[in-house]
């Protein structure tokens, strides 16, 4: 047994105990670099986001900030930095805006939808009706956009083999991803003529970077003055024609977890009078929103910023309610109670 004088123990414990407290100051984020990282968010919302002051003016969101950043007064963990700055992000309205804190090994664990591209919307009959689970509309690129139009244009072919006369497409858990797979879908349900979303677009110098750096060229972006709202008005769309257009009757399921481009294809599919929505209201989504995300790094804590440069205006308007109600009210069931659920909804 190794003995250790007393007088070397004490020392060995004062020192470690040094070290110890040194290294947990060092997890600690200062008061300045906090402060620093903080003035970043609110230069990055004012000047980049589509539009910071749909719920507060200027001058209060300036009082709201100034008041969060004034309790900033002590060292804290990255964690409980990102905490509050989080308030930072409440009064924007904006349900994509996020402060993360990045974990390349966490984020590979998690589960992917866009790595599973053919999966994402899937085809069962249940007695006479035809069922599709659209569960994500994930991607990884545009080159997803032909896998997705693939499987679509295949899933329409079973259902016209099948001769069904009655259509479930179910988006209750689906969480967005690209919009162009809601108009696949649309496309095979609703030949008409239909109005999309108005969107108003903010220019900024930061976003112009990105979208340089992407390849991306739009001039009318580029011309226009840091700041400036470019406004795209509601176009009318004009379905491309299909082989086999399905005629019957079509009920789309929205939930609790729709969202994003999900929440955009149902938005288009209720003020269009495509088909009836059936389910519950979506709790995060909005038919109006914020999007096409934006994200950057906070200079000293290395938290990554997130959120939306473009604001999607439902077809309906800031007139109508910015929540999505379904048509018909039902209680999203478990898988297994699913067969159920689809034959007693009201044809």
């Amino acid at each position: 047994m190794l003995c250790v004088h007393r007088p070397l123990l004490i020392c060995f414990l004062l020192l470690f105990g040094i070290e110890a407290s040194v290294n947990a100051q060092d997890d600690l984020v200062s008061t300045a670099a906090m402060r620093e990282d903080f003035q970043f968010i609110r230069k990055q919302l004012f000047d980049v986001h589509a539009n910071p002051f749909s719920r507060l003016t200027r001058e209060r969101y300036e009082a709201y900030l100034d008041s969060l950043e004034t309790r900033l007064n002590q060292p804290l963990s990255v964690a409980d930095f990102q905490t509050k700055a989080r308030l930072a992000l409440v009064p924007l309205g904006d349900e994509h805006a996020a402060i993360t804190i990045l974990n390349a090994n966490a984020r590979n664990k998690a589960p992917n939808r866009a790595d599973s591209v053919a999966a994402n919307i899937s085809y069962q009959r249940i007695g006479g009706i035809g069922y599709i689970n659209a569960r994500s509309f994930a991607t990884r690129g545009s080159q997803d956009l032909t896998v997705y139009e693939r499987c679509v244009d295949s899933i329409f072919a079973m259902i016209h083999r099948d001769k069904v006369t009655r259509l479930v497409i179910d988006v209750s858990r689906n969480d967005g991803g690209a919009s162009a797979v809601g108009n696949m879908i649309i496309k095979h349900i609703f030949s008409k003529p239909y109005k999309h979303y108005s969107m108003n677009w903010k220019r900024s110098e930061a976003y112009l970077s990105r979208l340089n750096s992407w390849g991306f060229k739009d001039e009318s972006y580029q011309n226009a003055q840091p700041g400036q709202i470019l406004h795209f008005p509601s176009i009318t769309v004009v379905p491309d024609r299909v082989a086999s257009p399905f005629k019957g009757k079509v009920i789309v399921i929205v939930g609790t977890e729709t969202f994003s481009s999900a929440m955009m294809f149902a938005t288009l599919v209720q003020d269009n009078n495509m088909a009836l929505l059936a389910g519950e209201s979506p709790v995060n989504g909005h038919p109006s929103h914020f999007g096409e995300m934006y994200s950057t790094l906070l200079p000293n804590t290395r938290l990554e910023l997130r959120f939306g440069v473009k604001e999607w205006i439902r077809p309906a308007g800031r007139e109508k309610e910015n929540k999505l109600v379904p048509d018909i009210p039902r209680k999203i069931p478990s898988n297994e109670d699913l067969t159920k659920f689809v034959r007693q909804l009201p044809w």
